[in-house]
């Protein structure tokens, strides 16, 4: 949702391009990427999602959402994620499908099947994604700089809400002095590399903010987590809490002219909390104005 909302300067911009891993079989799933269509913004769309509804029904995935939107559409990315045991037959079956494409691998792990690394290293593949830690670097030596996206879950995620510190380094892939070659790059934002189409009771709540340290440079992320953190009661209750320690801090982390960051100050003034699923997507859009407007500084 938070892509939704920026659809139209994601594509007039064009120094972001998101990868999009469909797990839900819903109206939103279509709803969003035919506003993606709409406004023409570029994209990764992983074809064989490894979460959610479509995880054991690609097929349906086809079906529902690629075929019937995306097969006449020329400004996205047919993206396969790759593992340790990849096979030829599933991989040869995605190329065919998507010929007529410039092809994504994003690496999960390196195949053993020689076949496949053949497959994966013939010219038809433009983008090579590959996940911090997974890969050899003989391998990524292999491929041309201007082809490499080196991602990385950069997201600390704690067992408890309440475990949060109040401030750590979230990357310094955005500078010159911490990406000298000027890859391209990317991370899981404020949600990681995790996936929960659940949610269970919290006892504290802690929301996620991406910014600057003192002025545009490496970026941190600060935590705001609820007054209470004894008991499931009253949700709402500390996301106001949470969102009150946010605000007070906003002066002080900078952008703070975003439009997530405007929605911030509206709902504390109001009182008003709109739910934790909410409170991610604004963190999200915040993170995404931040790169969309001066965050990469390469």
């Amino acid at each position: 949702m938070a892509m939704r909302d920026l659809a139209q300067t994601i594509a007039e911009r064009g120094n972001v391009i998101p990868i999009i891993e469909p797990v839900n079989s819903n109206a939103t799933t279509r709803i969003s990427v035919d506003r993606y269509i709409e406004v023409s913004m570029p994209f990764l769309f992983i074809c064989n999602p490894f979460h959610g509804a479509f995880e054991q029904n690609r097929e349906n995935l086809f079906a529902e959402i690629i075929e019937e939107g995306l097969m006449e559409y020329d400004n996205w990315t047919p993206a396969f994620q790759v593992q340790r045991d990849t096979n030829r037959d599933t991989l040869v079956s995605f190329m065919e499908r998507y010929r007529e494409y410039e092809l994504a691998a994003i690496y999960y792990g390196l195949p053993v099947n020689r076949n496949v690394l053949e497959l994966l290293g013939n010219g038809s593949f433009m983008h090579h994604v590959l996940l911090a830690g997974r890969v050899e670097a003989e391998y990524i030596d292999d491929i041309a700089e201007e082809q490499r996206v080196m991602m990385s879950d950069r997201f600390n995620r704690q067992a408890r809400n309440a475990d949060y510190p109040e401030r750590e380094f979230f990357t310094d892939m955005n500078t010159v002095a911490g990406n000298s070659r000027r890859l391209d790059f990317g991370d899981f934002s404020i949600v990681g590399d995790h996936y929960s189409d659940t949610g269970g009771p919290a006892y504290a709540v802690s929301l996620h903010h991406i910014h600057f340290q003192e002025g545009p440079g490496p970026l941190y992320i600060s935590h705001f987590i609820s007054d209470r953190t004894d008991t499931t009661a009253d949700p709402s209750g500390k996301i106001i809490e949470a969102l009150d320690k946010l605000v007070e801090a906003l002066d002080d982390l900078l952008p703070n002219d975003t439009e997530a960051c405007d929605e911030y100050r509206e709902m504390a003034d109001d009182r008003v909390s709109r739910g934790l699923g909410y409170m991610k997507r604004l963190a999200i859009k915040h993170h995404l104005e931040l790169m969309l407007n001066g965050g990469i500084r390469l």
